[in-house]
This record gives structure tokens, C-alpha cells and sequence, in this order.
């Protein structure tokens, strides 16, 4: 598969990092396990598991099939980040280093689907959420927080619109997430949790 130059260079070079990784040092700090046998990490993601294997870096979920290189990377960027301890204090995209600059991409690839899909129908963002491991929260008019990574909650929140004012959501990050990653992954991040949440929605209608 030919991947656009610079998502293959980005991934190339997470792999090379991870090639020089002791994954079994780091497993438990990332809410991993090492399995010695297939020479891979089990990473727990939302109501699923991947595999990340040493050292080519190559990601599949735990039923073997491939991911997409984009999460690819991203998984690979979780595991390769500093160690942090999370402090319960939210912040939104735009507070992350840099976040002002991309806020209105981030608002196109990730909140206005999040509120096209649930605004109207809030109740179904806490189903789906639920159904892939999420947890309810008490915030705006639903609020489902989720773990992509065991180290990193998400809060995808919805406010019901009336005849008045229109529906809104946004996307909350822990703060210690800004010790993590870049601020780009996380737009990634979100937007494929949207996705994921789109598909659960469709598939529980």
C-alpha cells in the first residue's frame, strides 16, 4: 500500500523509535501487557484490544486484522510518550500547545460530526459510548468519557439544541495530555473516536 509521503515518513520513523524500546519495561506504566511469546505488547482500547509487536512496530487488533497506518502511528506515539500520571482537570483542543492554530480543522474533522451525529439525539452518544466501554458523565446534556488508551480518557460532551439555539459539543482532554503527544494527534485521536462512535450508533439503531 502506498501511504502519503509524509504519514509514511512519520511512520517510519515511530517504528525506528520503537525498535530501540524495552516494551516489557514500559507495559505496565501504559496499561499494557507484554506478551513474550508473540514478542507484543495488548493494549486495551475501548471495548477492543491491539497488538503492537517489537520490534517492527507493526499494529493489528487483536483479532490479527491490520489497523489503518494513521492509528498506526498514534498508537505507536501513546506507548513511546513520557510517562504521566493523570490529574482530572479538563481542558478543551484549543488549550493543548498549539491548539488555537488548529482549532477550526479540529472542529471540522472531529465536533461538528460529533454534534451532526448526536446533537439531536443525545441519548444515543451515551449508548454508543457505553457500549464501547465508555463511562457516563455528568456534563452538558451527555457526556461519555472514553479510553482509547488505558493512560487516556477523552470526554465527547453534547448540548441539546431548542427552537432558539442550536446543538454544540466539544472534546475534553485530560491536562496531562499535554506532556504526551502533539496537539496533531490528538485531532486524530478525536476524529477517529467520532468515528467509532458514529459506527456504534449506526449499528445499535
Amino acid at each position: 500500500m502506498s501511504l502519503p509521503y509524509n504519514l509514511e515518513v512519520t511512520l517510519n520513523l515511530a517504528q525506528k523509535k520503537w525498535a530501540m524500546v524495552a516494551p516489557e519495561k514500559i507495559a505496565f506504566s501504559k496499561g499494557a501487557v507484554w506478551e513474550e511469546k508473540k514478542k507484543a505488547l495488548l493494549l486495551p482500547s475501548l471495548n477492543d484490544s491491539f497488538y503492537i509487536y517489537h520490534p517492527d512496530g507493526a499494529v493489528t487488533y487483536k483479532n490479527n486484522t491490520s489497523v489503518e497506518p494513521r492509528l498506526n502511528v498514534l498508537i505507536l506515539h501513546y506507548l513511546l510518550g513520557p510517562e504521566i500520571s493523570l490529574k482530572g482537570e479538563w481542558i478543551s483542543f484549543k488549550e493543548l500547545p498549539g491548539g488555537p492554530l488548529y482549532q477550526q480543522p479540529f472542529y471540522g474533522r472531529a465536533v461538528f460530526p460529533l454534534i451532526r451525529s448526536f446533537g439531536q439525539n443525545p441519548a444515543l452518544l451515551v449508548k454508543a459510548g457505553i457500549s464501547l466501554g465508555g463511562i457516563p458523565i455528568n456534563h452538558g446534556t451527555a457526556t461519555v468519557e472514553l479510553y482509547p488508551f488505558p493512560k487516556l480518557p477523552v470526554r465527547l460532551v453534547v448540548w441539546a439544541g431548542d427552537e432558539e439555539i442550536p446543538p454544540g459539543g466539544t472534546i475534553l482532554f485530560d491536562i496531562s495530555a499535554t506532556e504526551l503527544m502533539a496537539t496533531e494527534d490528538y485531532a486524530v485521536l478525536a476524529e477517529y473516536l467520532v468515528r467509532r462512535l458514529q459506527k456504534q450508533a449506526g449499528e445499535s439503531n
